[in-house]
């Protein structure tokens, strides 16, 4: 269930049942949230499309003639049909001597067959197997756009492929790690990166919109100090995440701060989040 989960895609009885097996299970949780992150790199692959005003009116004109298919008729419930027996007269009892438990009982109706024709059951298929699907691409499209990618600065129009590249390659690498905390303030922040492939990408959930002339910058800080890693900034909802510039090394520790717009070349206020790398 952890990639349905991951989509958002469980009802509220499953996802409550797989929250309570991610609690016990550290790998379960770990595939999750691996799952979720590869979800919205997934989202960021390809660049948006602006569809054209024509685009709408023509789709709308063919539904307006385009015969549809007729409404599922709802299964009908057959009558029950008594047949009568034939009695021979000398064994018919008079009534005043008949047993009650003789008596004829109430009579259940017996559920016509809901199988119905090849082509009613044909039609049901189609229209229950596309729904799951689009349940769950109509669930990953609101993580992609409903906030888990909101309030991303992006600074070209390759940017975000950029970015998703760059996440997919942190999650499929063999030594790919990861180690979470929270922010000064008490929101979820998670790191992680591959040493072999020198990547890392940040992760923070609900990160508060900083006003127009802030940005949150990513630090890497060494032994030599403190390198810029990027800057981003929050729409204030969902999960922000950037994956940095320059390349992680070992031990690092990866810090953010608040700084002005642009970022700038040396930290200017106390970290919000540190993670250690190693």
């Amino acid at each position: 269930m952890s990639g349905a989960y991951a989509l958002h895609a469980l009802n509220p009885g499953e996802a409550a049942g797989y929250e309570a097996h991610l609690a016990e299970s550290e790998q379960a949780r770990i595939e999750a949230a691996e799952l979720s992150d590869t979800a919205v790199a997934l989202g960021l692959a390809t660049a948006p499309v602006q569809p054209s005003a024509a685009l709408k009116a023509s789709l709308m004109a063919r539904l307006a003639t385009t015969p549809q298919l007729p409404p599922l008729r709802a299964p009908t419930v057959a009558p029950a049909v008594v047949r009568a027996v034939p009695v021979p007269p000398d064994v018919v009892e008079p009534a005043a001597e008949r047993p009650a438990e003789a008596s004829a009982g109430p009579v259940t109706p017996v559920a016509a067959s809901s199988g119905g024709t090849a082509s009613e059951r044909a039609r049901r298929r189609w229209f229950r197997g596309p729904v799951s699907m689009l349940v769950a691409a109509a669930a990953a499209v609101a993580l992609f756009v409903g906030g888990a990618f909101a309030g991303q600065a992006f600074n070209s129009d390759q940017f975000p492929q950029q970015q998703a590249a760059g996440l997919a390659q942190i999650n499929s690498a063999p030594d790919s790690k990861r180690a979470s905390t929270t922010t000064s303030d008490g929101h979820k922040a998670t790191l992680v990166w591959s040493t072999e492939r020198k990547l890392s990408a940040l992760l923070v959930d609900d990160l508060p919109e900083l006003p127009s002339d802030k940005d949150y910058q990513l630090w890497y800080i060494g032994g030599t100090g403190a390198v810029s890693a990027g800057t981003f900034d929050s729409s204030g909802t969902g999960t922000v995440w950037r994956v940095l510039d320059g390349s992680i090394t070992v031990g690092d520790l990866i810090g953010v701060t608040v700084e002005p717009k642009g970022g700038s070349k040396q930290p200017t206020t106390d970290p919000i989040v540190a993670i250690q790398s190693s």
